[in-house]
């Protein structure tokens, strides 16, 4: 038995579509494995003991490997915001689907350390009166400044479209 859909609802049109940063990492990663194969060469070339050589550069390796998978888990993260929504998309394989209603934010907060600074990037914290996403973390995404002023604004909008009053 199939479930068949009878009407087709307007879907709101996406204010933004982001995702998380992650370039660092893959710029680790290629660092990494490079600084392997150059701690190889020199073990082969005599320049550095085996026995130094060997470990060395199998930490390295797999520094890279670690890099390169929380790479692709980072980049599996998509933020879409709409005029009333913030939806979250996780998963490599399988998806996991999350969304906050704006109306709902009660606060947002934007974090950058001086290296995110310097990238353009940070991280924007979301406090909600959603029961199950009270916290939610967005980030690190490029052009977080931006992002933050658009977010807010859409948060102010969504509010005064649902009429929502605040009490305290």
């Amino acid at each position: 038995m199939q479930l068949h859909l009878l009407e087709d609802e307007a879907v709101a049109p996406a204010l933004a579509s982001f995702r998380t940063d992650a370039r660092l990492r893959l710029w680790g990663a290629g660092a990494c494995a490079s600084v392997a194969l150059a701690v190889t060469w020199l073990g082969y070339a005599h320049r550095l003991l085996p026995l130094v050589a060997g470990p060395l550069s199998a930490a390295f390796l797999l520094w890279s490997a670690y890099l390169a998978l929380t790479f692709a888990g980072r980049r599996a993260v998509r933020y879409t915001l709409t005029a009333q929504r913030l939806e979250i998309e996780r998963g490599v394989f399988g998806k996991h689907v999350a969304s906050v209603e704006l109306w709902r934010v009660r606060d947002l907060v934007l974090d950058q350390t001086l290296v995110e600074r310097m990238r353009g990037v940070g991280r924007i914290t979301l406090y909600s009166s959603d029961q199950l996403e009270p916290e939610l973390d967005v980030g690190p995404v490029a052009g977080a400044r931006s992002l933050f002023a658009r977010l807010r604004d859409a948060v102010s909008a969504a509010r005064k479209d649902a009429k929502v009053v605040p009490l305290a």
